[in-house]
């Protein structure tokens, strides 16, 4: 029910001036359209919740929910050169001539035209969860630079967006690296997954997992000057997750406290349904992301 496996986090400016009716208006600008047969790729935005086709963006509690579409033609690199290769051998041995540079460019350009209505087509939905009430921006996305394209395209939507990356008085890496020598995470119980890195440009990396992380074997790499650099970490039975180095939550998934209450949702209908899990996602991330901010020694102010 939780709806956000990865979280890449963003603080939202204090005067954004953004309504879920304004947010909504923009992206209904800019639908998804299909790749023409001539498209490498197409990108835009549809509507979050299957029960409401005509909102582009979803508002739930003063949070704005929005999804963006991307669709890509797969035409691999290796079979376009291959085809170019065999029709630059045609032409040399039927006209007795080399074929220059920029005309074996101009072969494989028409090549990539002439496959391009043939290619496969791959298709994603990333969603993102614009907390007015919270000032936050959350991102579904394992990766900062997919998670950019994204926030890239509601500022070209919108105008603006004034956002910018979480930054805390205490590092991920050196909160992390304490917690594990103590033994002790705070508010956060620790997991059975975690990595650790020696400083430096291809320091030694040590990856362990499903045992506990008071052993013998962390204290170890500890020891010999290794920093954590991601550790698995659950919150009042509620959630459990893994916190990187670069202040991401990865592998969000619900624990049986929370998917107790799941079970008890009165939801008579699927928009019944989205509505009772995106209240549920809301409420969650509103409870964890400042706690963990907080584990964290709080925000460096703006």
């Amino acid at each position: 029910m939780l709806w956000f496996r990865n979280l890449q986090l963003y603080r939202l400016a204090p005067d954004h001036g953004l309504t879920g009716e304004r947010i909504g208006e923009a992206l209904a600008k800019r639908p998804w359209q299909p790749c023409g047969s001539q498209d490498l790729a197409s990108q835009g935005w549809v509507p979050p919740a299957p029960h409401a086709p005509d909102q582009f963006a979803y508002t739930q509690q003063d949070a704005v929910l929005v999804a963006l579409k991307t669709e890509e033609k797969l035409l691999p690199g290796s079979v376009v050169r291959q085809l170019a290769d065999e029709r630059v051998a045609e032409i040399e041995a039927e006209e007795n001539r080399k074929v220059g540079r920029k005309e074996t460019k101009e072969i494989r350009e028409r090549i990539t035209q002439e496959l391009l209505p043939k290619a496969f087509v791959r298709s994603r939905v990333q969603r993102a969860l614009i907390d007015l009430q919270a000032g936050l921006v959350l991102v579904d996305s394992g990766a900062a630079a997919r998670a950019e394209l994204l926030l890239s395209a509601l500022r070209e939507a919108l105008g603006s967006l004034p956002t910018r990356l979480l930054d805390t008085q205490t590092t991920p890496q050196t909160a992390m690296t304490l917690w594990l020598e103590s033994a002790d995470a705070g508010a956060f119980d620790l997991g059975q997954d975690a990595e650790l890195r020696a400083p430096g440009d291809g320091g030694a990396v040590a990856r362990v997992s499903r045992q506990p992380l008071d052993s013998d074997e962390i204290r170890q790499h500890l020891g010999a000057g290794k920093l954590a650099s991601r550790v698995a970490l659950s919150w009042q039975d509620r959630v459990a997750f893994q916190l990187t180095e670069k202040l991401e939550i990865k592998r969000l998934t619900m624990l049986d406290v929370l998917a107790d209450a799941v079970k008890e949702l009165d939801a008579a209908d699927q928009a019944a349904l989205f509505d009772s899990g995106l209240a549920l996602t809301v409420g969650e991330l509103r409870q964890l992301v400042p706690t963990l901010i907080d584990a964290l020694g709080g925000e460096v102010p703006a």
